[in-house]
């Protein structure tokens, strides 16, 4: 679960900016509480990012994205050499700065990243251990060397560690890529650093960056332990005229048809990947067409998305990939329609965006931007108390940015719960909560907000 995340010298982020899901000092709502027993850290749900154009909103969630690019992938972005903060000409040279606390399997890290954007020189790679008031530092960057100082907790007695490190000195990646990529058999031999395995896994498999152009197979939407009629269920919730949704046999030719070419890669790649799964297969158990959208019905799921279809490819216990088209179900004067994606609404193609959040059993951080987008202003304060209801009891945070201000209720959020993003005489970007502003609970909270009572609105002459 994400605790703290600091950014600084990143676009409009200029001096160290520190945005937290720590509670606050609210007692009311204390079921948008996700206490962790191993740590003792209480923590939010939910989050919601308010402040006017430019003010640094999306910059937040750039800088989430371009930290996880950077450890999962290797690499940066392409356009990272001119991502540092122009409002000091003598940025350039300085390191960005990211500062990330979470909870991953029950233990409290902090991984430390300083990096020089426009040379991708690294100056600070480490990652420390948090235990009550004690912090052990579980590897660090020697910029003296150019190497890597390891605790001894994780160094083992083969020195595999030491040993891997020089080679990855001047790969210009972060460790964490690095220790995972190409070291077949490294925790098998060192078991006592399975913990960098779990860290690596945190950025890539919990946290979830989100972004509103995003395409949607991206990111893993319909594929957990959801029923189709749960599924219809929440469509119905949400008033989107759909009453049913049918799984409709297709060819992968069909598939194929609708996809461009990198996507189409994408599948092979993942359809090769698993294939070997289907040597353990119960031939005698085959599965009709009409199959529930639930991960454990089959050996493996996934699904393809693009504004005018979305399919399903499952690897089934007949050790056979099946291909279907999902159709959705309208009422129309009494007859019974069937249209695909591209017949639906964008506010729909949206919803489906969402609806995972909602259903999700695994442990996840989605950190989005612009929850709002294409949906109607009634939507999205539903869906935001759809995701209070669902969230209960669960491992999941949502931090979202938005203009919405409905959402800016007591009835709804905590005052912890709303940040602010808004700009400095220097027009960098400063972040704060209701709470930092000890904002009374008996507060119209939107009204104040558009009113520009906290900051981060827009003010035109004519006011």
């Amino acid at each position: 679960m994400l605790v703290k995340f600091s950014i600084s010298n990143f676009l409009s982020y200029n001096k160290k900016q520190t945005f937290t899901l720590e509670s606050g000092r609210v007692t009311k709502k204390s079921d948008h509480l996700l206490t962790d027993n191993n740590t003792g850290k209480s923590l939010l749900h939910f989050a919601a990012i308010y402040g006017k154009n430019g003010a640094g909103k999306s910059n937040f969630i750039k800088a989430a994205s371009l930290l996880k690019t950077f450890i999962v992938s290797g690499k940066l972005p392409p356009t990272a050499g001119d991502l540092w903060c122009k409002i000091e000409d003598t940025n350039q040279s300085k390191p960005t700065e990211f500062e990330i606390e979470f909870i991953a399997d029950g233990i409290l890290y902090e991984y430390n990243l300083s990096i020089i954007l426009a040379t991708g020189v690294i100056t600070k790679d480490e990652l420390i251990r948090i235990n009550g008031n004690r912090k052990t530092k579980l590897y660090y960057k020697n910029l003296e060397t150019g190497g890597y100082t390891f605790h001894n907790s994780i160094k083992g007695h083969n020195r595999d560690l030491e040993v891997l490190s020089r080679t990855f000195a001047m790969s210009g990646s972060a460790f964490l890529f690095s220790i995972n990529h190409n070291t077949q058999g490294f925790y098998a031999a060192n078991p006592q650093a399975i913990i960098l395995r779990n860290v690596f896994l945190w950025f890539m498999d919990t946290l979830e960056v989100i972004f509103p152009d995003q395409s949607l197979q991206q990111s893993s939407l319909l594929q957990y332990e959801i029923s189709k009629s749960d599924f219809e269920k929440l469509l119905k919730d949400f008033d989107t005229g759909i009453e049913g949704i049918r799984l409709e046999n297709v060819t992968k030719e069909k598939v194929f048809e609708n996809i461009d070419f990198k996507l189409q890669q994408q599948v092979n790649l993942g359809m090769a990947l698993v294939s070997h799964l289907a040597d353990f297969a119960a031939i005698n158990n085959q599965l009709e067409i009409e199959i529930p959208l639930q991960e454990s019905s089959n050996i493996f799921s996934q699904v393809v998305r693009t504004r005018r279809n979305i399919f399903i490819i499952n690897l089934e216990k007949d050790a056979k990939f099946h291909f279907y088209s999902l159709k959705f179900i309208h009422n129309i004067g009494g007859k019974k329609l069937e249209f695909t994606m591209q017949n639906e609404s964008d506010g729909t193609y949206r919803l489906f965006q969402l609806i995972e959040i909602l259903v999700c059993k695994k442990d996840k951080v989605f950190i989005m931007d612009e929850i709002n987008r294409s949906l109607h202003p009634k939507l999205t304060v539903q869906f935001v108390k759809k995701y209070f209801e669902h969230a209960n009891g669960r491992k999941v945070q949502l931090v979202t940015t938005t203009h919405e201000s409905r959402i800016m209720s007591h009835d709804i959020v905590r005052r912890d719960e709303i940040w602010i993003c808004d700009k400095n005489d220097d027009s960098s970007t400063k972040m704060y909560s209701l709470e930092d502003e000890q904002v009374r609970i008996d507060k119209v909270l939107d009204e104040n907000y558009m009113n520009n009572v906290w900051g981060g609105v827009p003010v035109f002459e004519d006011e």
